[in-house]
């Protein structure tokens, strides 16, 4: 999967509101506890970083003496992610194949935004096994859920959600996608360890680019799972993407800290 920076751009914002303080407040304080213990800077790897939105909202937010690298499959994104944080060191790599070798001894922080809900339930379980391997901590944010809410609401609504649903657990590069089930999987291999919180999007009447994003990318997926739908969901999309309506979306953010 690859998602372009345009994408990425205009969902920043958006994530940025949704994600939870407290959990990143929980991560920062033991954050600083981590780096007095070990005397160096805190080692972060951020997987399918794309072009690095979650190493600038979440930097900030740690103790002093960090040392980032981001993952992705992308080349062109990830390069944008330089040009952006100078700083940080890329690493262009195949996650499916590559995720043990993308984890190297050392690391104290995982974190990975807006990807589980695209891996199968075995890269996952190899994820918490990489992570419980290296004593680190997890951070996985913006997790979708499965949930959309219109206020209001148009008839074809729940329609195209079960279709885009559907349409999440496919294959996505991954094996077939846990999709609206990765934050439940996430939760049944961490156990008590894990704490979660949502982080919702919320996208008011006014948020006419983002809407008009989510509804074409919906429709697509829609249509593409069910093409003897096609007239009625194009229908909604026409309807949708000028909608005077808000708009939830709903996600998930965990922390998972050493023992």
């Amino acid at each position: 999967m690859s998602f372009s920076e345009t994408w990425l751009t205009l969902r920043a914002g958006f994530d940025a509101a949704a994600r939870s303080r407290a959990l990143e407040d929980r991560l920062a304080n033991w954050a600083t506890t981590r780096t007095l213990a070990t005397g160096r800077p805190l080692a972060v790897v951020d997987l399918g970083a794309g072009s690095g939105n979650n190493r600038r909202h979440l930097a900030p937010r740690l103790p002093a003496g960090q040392a980032w690298t981001l993952v992705d499959a992308d080349g062109a994104l990830l390069a944008a992610a330089a040009r952006n944080d100078p700083a940080v060191a890329v690493r262009q790599a195949d996650l499916a194949a590559e995720l043990e070798a993308a984890l190297p001894d050392g690391t104290d922080l995982v974190t990975a935004s807006a990807l589980i809900d695209l891996v199968s339930a075995e890269w996952l379980q190899r994820l918490v096994a990489r992570v419980e391997a290296l004593g680190a901590a997890l951070l996985v944010v913006l997790t979708y859920d499965g949930r959309t809410a219109w206020q209001p609401a148009d008839p074809l609504d729940s329609r195209v959600l079960e279709l885009v649903n559907r349409h999440q657990r496919s294959d996505k590069g991954f094996g077939p996608a846990l999709g609206p089930d990765a934050g439940p999987a996430l939760a049944r291999l961490c156990g008590g360890r894990l704490v979660q919180a949502s982080s919702d999007w919320a996208i008011g009447p006014g948020d006419d680019a983002m809407r008009a994003a989510l509804v074409e990318g919906w429709a697509a997926a829609a249509i593409e799972l069910s093409p003897g739908e096609a007239g009625g969901i194009a229908a909604w999309r026409d309807r949708s993407i000028g909608r005077a309506a808000r708009l939830t979306v709903g996600h998930l953010d965990q922390l998972v800290l050493p023992d």
